[in-house]
């Protein structure tokens, strides 16, 4: 699990690297089957939420596919998940906040009921 936190820092922090001072970098996440998207901002000295471009890697993928099979192997509240918001802090601090969007996946599946194999 460190090791998966350690890579969402890490594109945390790249994302960061031409920003001078900040209280926060989020993270946000978009885990779909097969699919990952980022979003990336930053909170300034004032409490403003600056979005910024995403540092993502392929490894950044990579940890979040490997983040959601971990919660899928323990009895944790927040085993089912689509989206996630990891916030990091000039400290090396973070958290994660694990959400279902109901909205989502409803959006997904009514994507995956429209499309028909051509024969």
């Amino acid at each position: 699990m460190k090791e998966v936190l350690v890579e969402l820092a890490l594109a945390v922090h790249k994302s960061l690297s031409q920003i001078n001072s900040w209280k926060k970098g989020i993270l946000y996440i978009k885990r779909l089957e097969g699919n990952t998207g980022f979003s990336t901002s930053y909170v300034d000295n004032d409490d403003n939420e600056i979005k910024i471009s995403t540092a993502a890697t392929y490894k950044t993928h990579k940890a979040v596919r490997q983040l959601y099979k971990i919660n899928q192997n323990h009895p944790m509240p927040h085993k089912k998940w689509n989206r996630a918001i990891f916030t990091l802090y000039p400290d090396n601090k973070s958290e994660i906040e694990y959400i279902w969007d109901q909205e989502l996946q409803d959006k997904i599946n009514g994507y995956n009921n429209e499309i028909r194999p051509m024969n």
